[in-house]
């Protein structure tokens, strides 16, 4: 922070001049120390740094890092400051800068975190404000961290399962794009010539092939315009909710593994804010802004409004119907033992296990499936193209 001053020294002359330092509080104590006594005090407003959201691996090395720093016995200041100097991106060490000029002004560090939400999942400041409270702020950050590694693997797995079925399926529709407006029109003009009669599987194909041929500035456009209106479509209010409740109900495996994905996050995150010592009503709060699906949302917060008037979770959760039975049973069994935080790690071992299997399940029905879709494809393009050659041999040889 740097400020401009005017002041008298102790001969009383006028004395003006700017100042860098991390606080207001500092600034004056070292313009006192130089016998200069303030008359007026500004502060040099500078364009703030623009950050970018923090990225998930930024938010575990800050947590691990600073956890570490803090059980070594220093302070939160002296902690961040050492964390900056090792932070080689810019945006990310301009906001560990900020937040560590932000609690030297006073404030803690969950107060600090609090100015930057657009930045930071809201569930990492909560859990470090609970932290704070209850004066295990090195445990609660080492918990978070392990938290949002598992989240990012969790993450990643799904994701690099999904890379192949879409790398195979954008090869599918190039190569038929190709073979319907460069190879089918050089056998079009060939039959033309001959003046074959056409069979339908060739009438359809043709047809396909001078449409897109045609018709292409008009396809594109259309195509982009449908594309951005599911997008914003997506992310109203009602659009989100319809295409949450369409793939929670998926009947397929596909169904099943983005089911077992959100009943892992929601095991896995109760148990942290649990363990983290947050309260069951705020729990239910958090995981139902991070859940990622809007029917799951709105379940969570009518769990926890019955949880608040006094129902048990398991009760609550039954008459939702979102639920396995199983996972619903098993945190009946967490209440009645007082056991919630491991019985709820044991629900995220099995549905990590299920989603596992069902991943490799997925994988491998689905290189033959596309195999015979290609396949499919193929032949029928080639059935199409060879077919009216019959014809054509037929005419050649007078038979």
């Amino acid at each position: 922070m740097k400020f401009k001053y005017l002041g008298r020294d102790r001969e009383g002359n006028p004395v003006r001049g700017e100042i860098e330092v991390d606080s207001i509080y500092e600034a004056r104590n070292i313009l006192l120390g130089r016998g200069i006594y303030i008359i007026e005090f500004k502060e040099i407003k500078t364009k703030e740094p623009i950050l970018r959201r923090l990225k998930i691996e930024e938010i575990i090395f800050l947590s691990r890092q600073l956890s570490l720093l803090l059980r070594s016995g220093l302070t939160i200041v002296l902690a961040l400051d050492i964390i900056q100097e090792n932070i080689k991106s810019k945006s990310f060490k301009n906001f560990v800068i900020k937040i560590r000029e932000n609690i030297l002004g006073g404030e803690s560090f969950s107060e600090a975190l609090s100015h930057y939400r657009k930045i930071l999942p809201v569930l990492f400041i909560e859990v470090v404000r609970v932290g704070e409270v209850t004066g295990n702020l090195d445990s609660v950050l080492l918990r978070l961290s392990d938290f949002l590694e598992k989240e990012e693997e969790l993450r990643r797995k799904v994701k690099n399962a999904l890379i192949y079925p879409e790398i195979v399926v954008g090869v599918i529709i190039i190569a038929i794009i190709f073979l319907l407006i460069s190879v089918v029109p050089i056998f079009v003009n060939l039959y033309r010539g001959a003046g074959v009669k056409l069979p339908l599987p060739t009438k359809i194909l043709i047809s396909i092939s001078s449409f897109l041929t045609n018709y292409w500035y008009i396809i594109i456009p259309i195509l982009i315009i449908l594309y951005f209106s599911f997008m914003f479509y997506s992310k109203t209010k009602t659009g989100k909710k319809k295409i949450d409740k369409f793939l929670f109900n998926l009947p397929t495996i596909i169904g099943k593994i983005y089911r077992e994905n959100i009943f892992l996050r929601v095991s896995h995150t109760l148990e942290t804010l649990i363990r983290s010592g947050i309260t069951l009503g705020g729990s239910f709060e958090l995981i139902s802004r991070v859940s990622g699906n809007e029917v799951i949302r709105e379940s969570l917060l009518r769990t926890r409004e019955k949880i608040m008037q006094g129902q048990s979770i398991s009760r609550a959760l039954i008459d939702e119907g979102v639920f396995p039975l199983l996972f619903i049973r098993m945190i009946s069994v967490g209440e009645a033992g007082g056991n919630l935080e491991d019985v709820l790690q044991e629900m995220e071992r099995y549905f990590e296990s299920e989603l596992d299997n069902d991943i490799k399940k997925f994988t491998a029905l689905l290189e033959p499936a596309l195999t015979i879709i290609l396949g499919i494809i193929v032949a029928f393009v080639a059935f199409s193209i060879y077919l009216p050659m019959f014809d054509m041999a037929r005419l050649i040889t007078g038979k």
